[in-house]
């Protein structure tokens, strides 16, 4: 279990390192949408989380894919 655990950590940073490092590339592509990363690569997008993530449950184990939001435009959060 711990091993399993182990991997989806490193999948998990890998991916978010990658989306990291690839952001302005994506921000000309995909501005506005969630954008799903697993092996680091795009794997799919769309400006609706829900469709997204349905069709991401449909061809990949869930919690090997990376979402999140690309925008060009800075994000305030307000807690």
């Amino acid at each position: 279990m711990l091993s399993e655990l182990t991997v989806l950590f490193e999948d998990h940073d890998k991916n978010w390192s990658w989306f990291e490092d690839h952001y302005e590339e994506l921000v000309e592509k995909f501005d506005g949408e969630f954008v799903a990363v697993h092996e680091q690569r795009v794997v799919d997008h769309d400006r609706d989380v829900s469709a997204l993530m349905k069709r991401i449950e449909a061809k990949y184990s869930a919690d090997r894919v990376f979402v999140d939001f690309v925008s060009s435009e800075k994000l305030t959060l307000i807690l």
